[in-house]
Formats: structure tokens, sequence, C-alpha cells
């Protein structure tokens, strides 16, 4: 008996649940029969902006229109929730048809206003953005009125305010964190410190101030200027600190120099050169915007020979269609192009490198390390592995090679015998986390036998202490 009293609870409960929902549904679509077309209209209205254009007539349609929703809740009969929508639409066609008068009769002030709203002047210029609203405000209830003169006067008077507030709100919405910075400058003394640096930081607030007070519509230069200015602020805060800290004993002029030099021998170092800095920075510049000055040339060159590619390629397509047949190569080509572009899709550029050599794909693994003289691979590097293993599982036909390299530093034969350690240990890896035909895979050192950077520098050793992992490509 106990069973069945649950049981009959558990029904009632669950009956009561549906009854509900199937009530909350009714209401849903009894009330979008309702009040969908108002909707609409409202929807309509605010985007011609008739809440600003016709204030008074807008305000007594919502109140109609909220007046309409609470009957609603409240389970009214119909008829009275009709009666009040029906008002509601009323009073919205009224607002609508003077709103299309006031889009004419305020066509300047309404201009004016909307460049204010553009530049966010409600927030960074609230007090006459709000003189603004109330003027404008004031001119459309007594054009509603029927006081076309009148209304005209006040929207005359209002007009500058809109005008005024805009370029308020556009000179602090560029300009103030340059005036915040330089200010911080000041605080710390980079009048004494860096003054040709605050100095240009002024100097260059000041213009772009004054370019946005002549012509506030071209933007353009006024916030690149107050963008240079906002870096020479923060440019005068860095020296200011760093000649504190020298003062203070804090840091040393020789490690200020260090920390400076560090970031162009890292440049340095990955652009494949030798960072040369024991008669200041000069030389290796000079260097690097040669090498610089190379990969230029070498990138025109290249997008040369991709226009040429692409008007060959035109080309052959168009003979094909002349003469009705199509190129086993090219299509073979175009899908291993596809494929290329599927598994660099896999990587970021942190983790892997993603190129072609040949009938051969290169998956060069930046973001695998070893531990010194390990062959051991970490957990950090999982996330990487299980990427290359799904770049494998896209290539199911192809062989693959796993390919150890290491730098120059240490004797050839432990260099080759470490580099063959840890491209088994990858391959060891992937088969015990794949379904993979140990045929396919093969694992291979070459010590330091096959650099692909100079050795001499520190990023050079890093880029070749590297696993390649090779997959051929069929045919």
């Amino acid at each position: 008996m106990k069973q069945l009293n649950t049981f009959i609870f558990f029904v009632s409960i669950s009956l009561s649940m549906l009854s509900a929902l199937v009530s909350a549904a009714d209401d849903a679509s009894i009330r979008k029969q309702l009040f969908s077309r108002l909707d609409a209209s409202f929807a309509a209205a605010r985007e011609a902006k008739v809440d600003v254009l016709a204030p008074e007539n807008y305000e007594k349609a919502l109140k109609y229109y909220h007046s309409a929703e609470k009957r609603f809740s409240q389970n009214r009969g119909l008829d009275d929730i009709k009666e009040h929508i029906v008002q509601s639409e009323s009073y919205l066609r009224k607002a609508m048809d003077a709103s299309r008068i006031a889009a004419v009769t305020f066509s300047t002030i309404s201009r004016a206003r909307s460049n204010a709203e553009s530049a966010n002047a409600a927030q960074y210029a609230p007090e006459l953005w709000s003189r603004a609203e109330k003027g404008f405000r004031d001119a459309a209830l007594r054009l509603e009125g029927g006081d076309v003169k009148s209304a005209k006067k006040v929207a005359d008077r209002t007009e500058p305010l809109y005008s005024e507030a805009e370029l308020v709100a556009v000179k602090e919405n560029y300009l103030s964190g340059a005036r915040n910075l330089i200010a911080q400058a000041k605080k710390i003394r980079a009048d004494r410190y860096a003054p040709k640096t605050l100095s240009n930081a002024e100097k260059l607030l000041i213009q772009a101030e004054k370019e946005l007070t002549e012509n506030r519509y071209d933007t353009d230069l006024p916030r690149d200027l107050a963008r240079r200015a906002r870096n020479e602020g923060q440019h005068a805060i860095t020296i200011s600190e760093l000649a504190i800290s020298v003062k203070e004993k804090q840091r040393s002029v020789e490690d200020i120099v260090r920390s400076y030099e560090k970031p162009l021998s890292t440049i340095a170092g990955e652009m494949d050169l030798v960072a040369s800095l024991h008669k200041g920075y000069k030389e290796t510049e000079k260097n690097i915007l040669k090498s610089i000055e190379g990969l230029q040339k070498k990138s025109s060159e290249l997008d040369q020979c991709v226009i040429l590619m692409e008007e060959m390629d035109a080309e052959v397509a168009k003979l094909e269609k002349q003469l009705g047949v199509k190129s086993d190569r090219l299509q073979a080509e175009a899908k291993i192009r596809e494929h290329l572009a599927n598994i660099e899709s896999l990587f970021n550029r942190d983790e892997a490198q993603i190129f072609r050599q040949g009938q051969n794909l290169i998956i060069r693994m930046v973001g695998l390390n070893f531990d010194s003289g390990k062959s051991e691979i970490k957990p950090d590097h999982f996330g990487l592995l299980s990427k290359v293993k799904k770049a494998i599982s896209m290539s199911p036909s192809g062989s693959m090679v796993i390919e150890g390299h290491t730098d120059s530093y240490g004797s050839d034969i432990n260099n080759l015998n470490l580099s063959e350690k840890r491209a088994e240990a990858v391959v060891q890896y992937l088969l015990a986390n794949m379904n993979l035909n140990p045929a396919r895979i093969t694992a291979v050192g070459y010590g330091e036998a096959r650099p692909i950077a100079n050795n001499e520098a520190r990023e050079g050793r890093a880029k070749n202490r590297r696993i390649d992992v090779v997959i051929k490509f069929d045919g």
C-alpha cells in the first residue's frame, strides 16, 4: 500500500509539472498571437529613432504596451488586454507619423546627435550629452504639440551642445591615454631623467588636440599622433624608472645595457647570425638589415613564382577543358597541397613547422625539447605528440622516418647516439599510442651532421636540436 501511495504521489507531481509546461507553452503561443505585430512595430520604431523624434506619443504607446503585458501576466480577459494593445498601436502610429515630420525638421541636429553618439559622448562627455538630450526632447515635444517655430529655435540652440559633446568625447577617447601617461611621467621626474622624450610626448599631444579641434571628422592623423604621444609618454616612464634604479643602485648601467642587447642577440640568432656587440650594436644592426634585404628579395622572387605558377595552372586548366582531359599529375599535386594545408592547420608556430621537400612532408617539432643528454619524452609534450598522431592518421598510406638531430656541442659519436635514442623514443611513443604498423615507421639519428642553422649562435643551436617527422607521399 505504501508503494502504491508513493507511485500515486510521483504520478501526481509529474502530471502537475506536465500541466505547467503545457500551460507555459500555451501562454507563449497566445502571447505571440497577441503581441507579435506590436513587437515588430516597436522594433521598427526604435530603429527609426521614433523614441527621440516623437517622445510624447512614443511614451504613451509604451505605457499602454506595458499595461497590456501586465494584464496578460495577471490572466485578465482577452478583450481587456486587446484594448490596451489597440491603444498602444494607435499612439505608436501617431509617433511614427510625427517622427517623419521631425526627421525633416530636425535633420541637422539629428546628424549632430548621431555623430556625438558614435563618439560615445554619453560616456566621455556625460554632462554635455545630458543637456543636449534634454534640449532635443524639448524641441521634439514642441513639434509634437504643433509649435514648429519654437521647436526649430530650441533645436538650433541645442545642436552646438551635441557638437561640443562630440569634440570632448573624441578628445577624451583618443587623448586621455596619452595625457594620463604624461602625467605619470611627470610624477616620477621624467622632466629630469627623460626630458627629450617627455617633451616629444607633450608636443605630439598638443598637435593631436589641434588636429581634432580643426577637423574632428578626419581622425586618422590625430589618432596616429595620440598613439605616438602615448608611446613616448610610456617611453619617458621607462627611461625614468631605469635611471632611478641606477641612481638608487638597484641596477647597474651594465645590467641595463645587457638587457637591451639581449633582444638584438635573439633577433640575430633567429636570422642565423652571430651578434657582435663588443663594439656596440652597429655591426649587428648592419648584418641584420643586410639579411632582411636578402629575405625581402627572396620573398619578391617567390611572389613572382607563385603568380607564374597560378598563371600556368590556369592555362593548363583551360587546355584541359578544351581538350576534355584531366592531368593525373596536376590532380595529385592539388591533393598534396590540400593535405599539407590540413596538417599545417593542426599546429601553431611554437609547436611545429610544416613544409614540403620533394615528395616528402616534414613536421619539424620545434616545440619538442629534451633535457640535456637525455632522451626521455616529458609529459609536457604529450599534447604536441597527440597532434603528430593526428597528422600521421591523416596520412594513412605513406611510410615515415623519425629523424633525430643535435647541435655541434659534444663529440660526434655521442651526438649520433643521442639523436638515435631520441628518435627511437618518439617512435616507441607513437607505436604505443597508435594503431600503427611498425613496418611503416623508422627511427634514424643524424647527430650533428645535418644542421639547419648556425651552431655558433645559441638560437641556431636550439634549431639544430630537433626531431623531424618525414612522411613520404605515395607515387
